[in-house]
């Protein structure tokens, strides 16, 4: 299940109802491209899910890389 991610807030936030999906995201984004000021994961109260924040510069591929990989 795709993530849906808000890329016009800052901190940009990713979103899913998949909590280990998301967790899986992290996991790659530390471990491939050094991704490691994020928030942990919580629950999202205003859609439902759970949702995380990144507080460092993240490419848009390389979620895109991610689903694909």
């Amino acid at each position: 299940m795709p993530v849906r991610i808000d890329w016009d807030r800052q901190p940009v936030s990713i979103h899913s109802d998949d909590k280990s999906e998301l967790k899986s995201l992290i996991d790659f984004l530390k471990i491939k491209h050094s991704i490691r000021k994020r928030s942990i994961i919580m629950d999202d109260r205003e859609s439902g899910g759970f949702l995380f924040f990144i507080y460092q510069p993240c490419d848009p591929r390389w979620i895109a890389e991610f689903y694909q990989g």
